[in-house]
């Protein structure tokens, strides 16, 4: 056991030492150019705000799970993980191409605007799934019970 965390320590140190490659560098502009520090914190004190809403109970306690959030949830936080994921996902070429698009005035229109079409298209299927609830709660009561 400490031989594996020992080897996951020193990986971890060699790779934060070595330099970046130009594919995490790509991953890394693009975004940025998104914008998705900003992003993010966004989507999260939308997030929080809604639970509050959501569960009043949880007011109390606003100023500790936001700062708790902010603390684990920030850009600093899931930059790197972040950058892998679109590392795994995306060429080093795709990624420099959406790059070159999110500096056009339509890319940038698309990313200031994508947190907004994030949250209406959950409202949206929300919305869509909320009147059926007791359907699916019917469904899933009788599979428990092994009513086929």
């Amino acid at each position: 056991m400490w031989v594996v965390l020992l080897l996951v320590a020193v990986g971890s140190a060699q790779a934060q030492t070595q330099p970046q490659s130009s594919h995490y560098k790509a991953a890394e502009t693009l975004l940025l150019t998104m914008g998705s520090p900003k992003t993010i914190d966004d989507n999260l004190q939308q997030m929080l705000t809604m639970q509050m809403e959501q569960v009043p109970a949880m007011k109390a306690a606003e100023l500790e799970v936001r700062s708790f959030f902010s603390k684990y949830m920030n850009w600093d936080a899931i930059k790197d993980d972040l950058i892998k994921l679109y590392m795994d996902e995306f060429t080093e070429k795709e990624l420099k191409d959406m790059n070159t698009f999110y500096q056009t005035p339509t890319g940038k229109k698309l990313a200031a605007k994508q947190s907004i079409l994030t949250m209406k298209s959950a409202q949206i299927g929300q919305a869509k799934v909320e009147p059926h609830m007791m359907e699916l709660q019917q469904a899933i009561q009788k599979k428990m019970q092994g009513d086929n």
